[in-house]
């Protein structure tokens, strides 16, 4: 499938210089990550609605959410999500329907044979459900493993079903939801080396074999001093979009904590960061969107770090503006 372009513009009256008007002026998607429980909170509620076009949900469409008792499925928290996206003319990624992470305690327990069933079918019931109003969805997150070895994450899924697992959730998604647009998502491969060359050769192979795949998620979880070099980004993005792959910069944040310097010292090599590498996408016709995992310091999964573009009072950090100039082309 071909990336749907997003509207060409802020609604009339909307603001002009927002992240999603100045993205949406450049055919771009820019998104945040969100939390169902945080959406009352008003100013988060603002915010979210104010900058961005396309909203991932952080935790609330994971499997152990939807369904921690089996086949007890409660989708309240993800329809908010939904419902809110909605309501400010957003796009959503469902994330995700497969990852080690967030298997619900029950599906461990399961022998091979139900496990391939309950799979097929958890794919099915929130596919069906959110029909219509996801853009995208993350179908399998996280498959490769880090170190030596296999290339393949030794998962409950691996073992039981072997490594057709990933295909057969591809094509389930498919079947149930054939308008929505179908990604493989993983971090550590945003650039060059071992692990990038992993997930690329997974997608070859998939795609060789007829897999419905549409995109590659490159999570984009860096520090400010250790990151991938733009040329390694573009180097890899223009790889991936050569297989006939939409790319996306699935959930960046950039840390600083360790960042050597004063504090505006750390906050300006943060700017650059977030600058550099989103200006990366931008340049490169096939990375649809640029989705940050949160937007503000007060909820950040890097508990005691300062990694996003607002900080903890809502007020824009300088990487705001270092984001606000790459989606000008600056």
């Amino acid at each position: 499938m071909s990336p749907t372009p997003p509207p060409s513009g802020p609604p009339s009256g909307a603001p002009s210089d927002t992240l999603k008007a100045v993205a949406a002026g450049r055919g771009k998607l820019v998104g945040t990550a969100v939390q169902a429980g945080f959406l009352s909170d008003p100013p988060y509620n603002a915010v979210a609605g104010r900058e961005f076009n396309y909203l991932t949900a952080e935790y609330q469409m994971k499997w152990n959410v939807i369904e921690p008792s089996r086949g007890v499925r409660d989708f309240g928290p993800g329809d908010a999500i939904a419902g809110f996206a909605a309501s400010q003319g957003m796009r959503v990624k469902g994330h995700t329907f497969l990852w080690h992470g967030a298997t619900p305690s029950w599906v461990n327990a399961l022998p091979a044979d139900e496990l391939r069933v309950a799979v097929e079918q958890h794919i099915r019931a929130v596919a069906d459900h959110y029909r219509g109003r996801i853009h995208a969805w993350d179908v399998v997150n996280e498959a490769i493993a880090d170190g030596g070895g296999s290339a393949l994450r030794d998962t409950v899924f691996r073992q039981k079903l072997g490594d057709r697992y990933i295909a057969d959730a591809f094509r389930a998604a498919r079947a149930a939801d054939p308008s929505a647009l179908l990604f493989y998502n993983d971090y550590g491969g945003e650039g060059s080396g071992v692990k990038a060359d992993r997930i690329y050769a997974l997608l070859q192979e998939l795609l060789a074999n007829g897999v419905p795949i549409d995109g590659v998620g490159l999570q984009m979880h860096i520090a400010a001093g250790s990151r991938p070099s733009d040329g390694a980004i573009a180097a890899n993005m223009r790889r991936l979009a050569a297989l006939g792959l939409i790319v996306h910069i699935s959930e960046m944040d950039v840390r600083i904590n360790d960042t050597a310097g004063s504090e505006q010292m750390r906050l300006e090599a943060q700017r650059t960061t977030y600058q550099d590498v989103v200006r990366v996408c931008m340049l490169e016709p096939r990375c649809e969107a640029v989705t940050f995992w949160g937007f503000t310091d007060a909820h950040t999964w890097l508990s005691g770090d300062r990694p996003l573009l607002f900080d903890a009072r809502y007020q824009p950090k300088p990487a705001y503006d270092g984001v606000l100039e790459a989606l000008r082309g600056r």
